[in-house]
């Protein structure tokens, strides 16, 4: 069942609130250093749902309409694709082994596909599901495949949404390895190898995080697995959450709503994308700290009000590389110094950027669902960088004040171009639109021409807002390129506020990133039987 929650706070009245830049500087380069180009894909209408690339520079991808999976050569612009055997299958995701083998799963038929290196014939394998006793009687309950990932070892692993299991696939015997999860619903979503033993993934239905410790896994038990609520003290919400098959439930709590994606940085942080709201988050797993980022607002652009952050890559350099599922953008982020570029996939129509990847040049590929293309982000020759500046430190004073914020905006003279910027700030709440706060630009736009520089201010009073610290998305647009320019701000309030309500989250027993994957399966009328449950429907009259 989904459940709305409000969680109320009381505080005294306010001492003071400071705004922080993340990395301590005060000047932002922007460059724009990629072009987004698309692909059609040959087959209309084929719904490109998750894309990978292998070791050879090849771009897979399954199409769930057309029921294929799908190969693109970038190096002669050539398309191939190859029928999947089982119809209305549903392929969902899709990734490649060392040695060049293309996998993939299917959701409705409880199948893992492969395409063996040089071959053209897909073979598919029956993915073993869950004995749940139901009184006298057990039913077997189908996996549900939805995510998958090759190990190095030559494993290939499966996310089990409907069984509640991670799978392990052993190609040289062609046996399973079933893992019960801790905690139901999970409705594991994204994994991922750390390289010390641990297997990490989303708990989408849960709102938490697991961790898999591989050498302690045993076949049909839950040995070796742990999930947990990441928690943060400005973020924290209460749900209910199913207890088992069988009914009954639990009250729980977590800052981690719906989350998707999960990738791994160099020191060791994992980054996860949030799919029911507009924000991603970064979680230490040493010090079991969560900060929540925001992208920049939607507008109401094709009728969405969040962004719905969902794939999610890290390059070698430590960008962090997101597809905004609602947001028909592609998001380059900068941990180090908080900058984020927003890339529109299109400035007039929805394309559904729902998954990515990134090839061997740690260039991101994604999906277009509704777009029926795959497209890549190619560096760009346009290296003339626009500036923002702005202090590393302004205070309120804690007399119901206002934080004044001078931003200044310079392009170089060797632009060629004049840009409209329009302002805005990002943060808080699902939307990304400030509650219990003030704010405002003045002026809300300026342009800039080459050589030129501009200049505006933002005032932010922060008297009703309860401690604890946030992070605001700074955002400059560019008419009438569409890219985003923003810088993340560090805001900390101390000693309460007034009386104020935390932001509704809706959470359920089932996660919109599963039901995502259940909307597709909706329509296949032959598909094998899947216990629906009350969650399951209220959550697919939401789409």
């Amino acid at each position: 069942m989904a459940i709305l929650i409000l969680v109320q706070t009381w505080g005294v009245p306010l001492a003071s609130a400071q705004i922080t830049t993340v990395g301590g500087d005060n000047s932002f380069q922007f460059k724009d250093g990629y072009t987004i180009v698309t692909h059609a894909v040959p087959a209309n209408d084929s719904g490109p749902w998750s894309i990978t690339a292998d070791g050879a520079g090849h771009i897979w991808f399954v199409e769930e309409n057309s029921n294929q999976l799908g190969s693109f050569n970038p190096n002669t612009g050539v398309f191939t694709q190859y029928p999947i055997p089982t119809p209305y299958s549903t392929p969902v995701a899709v990734t490649a082994d060392a040695k060049g083998n293309v996998w993939f799963t299917e959701l409705s038929t409880n199948k893992l596909g492969e395409l063996p290196q040089g071959e053209s014939q897909i073979m598919e394998r029956p993915i073993p599901g869950a004995e749940i006793p139901l009184g006298n009687t057990t039913e077997t309950l189908g996996c549900g495949p939805g995510a998958i990932l090759a190990d190095p070892t030559g494993s290939i692993w499966v996310a089990c949404l409907f069984s509640n299991q991670i799978d392990e696939y052993f190609p040289t015997n062609k046996t399973f390895a079933s893992f019960d999860l801790t905690v139901f619903p999970s409705g594991p979503a994204g994994m991922l190898l750390d390289g010390k033993g641990d297997l990490w993934f989303t708990a989408a239905d849960a709102n938490m995080l697991g961790k898999a410790t591989i050498s302690q896994l045993r076949n049909g038990t839950s040995d070796g697995i742990d999930e947990f609520a990441p928690l943060n003290a400005t973020y924290l919400y209460r749900f209910t959450l199913e207890t088992s098959f069988l009914g009954g439930s639990t009250t729980a709590e977590s800052s981690l709503p719906t989350p998707s994606g999960i990738a791994l940085d160099s020191s060791g942080r994992l980054w996860v994308t949030e799919h029911v709201d507009s924000s991603f988050d970064s979680y230490d797993p040493a010090t079991g700290s969560l900060d929540r980022y925001w992208t920049s607002q939607t507008g109401g652009a094709y009728g969405f009000g969040v962004t719905f952050p969902n794939g999610i890559a890290i390059n070698q350099n430590g960008t962090v590389w997101i597809a905004e599922h609602y947001g028909n953008r592609v998001a380059e982020f900068n941990p180090v110094s908080g900058q984020l570029i927003e890339y529109p996939v299109s400035n007039s129509t929805y394309d559904g950027v729902y998954q990515l990847t990134l090839d061997r040049n740690g260039n991101p590929w994604f999906v277009e669902i509704q777009g029926n293309s795959i497209g890549e982000l190619l560096p760009s020759s346009d290296q003339s960088p626009l500036t923002m500046t702005l202090p590393t430190t302004a205070t309120e004073p804690g007399t119901g004040g206002m934080i004044s914020v001078p931003i200044g905006i310079s392009e170089p003279k060797t632009s060629t171009r004049t840009t409209e910027l329009k302002f805005n700030v990002s943060g808080i709440t699902t939307t990304g639109i400030l509650e219990n706060m003030t704010w405002h630009f003045a002026p809300d736009a300026v342009s800039i021409a080459p050589g030129a520089s501009g200049e505006t201010n933002l005032t932010l009073a922060t008297r009703d807002l309860s401690p604890g610290t946030y992070y605001l998305t700074l955002t400059a647009g560019a008419e009438p390129q569409g890219v985003l320019y923003s810088v993340i701000l560090k805001l900390t309030v101390t000693e309460g506020g007034s009386p104020w309500t935390l932001p509704a989250i809706l959470v359920g027993g089932t996660g919109v990133v599963v039901i995502s994957l259940l909307l597709l399966w909706r329509r296949r009328l032959n598909a094998p039987y899947v216990p629906h449950t009350e969650a399951h429907g209220l959550i697919l009259q939401r789409f």
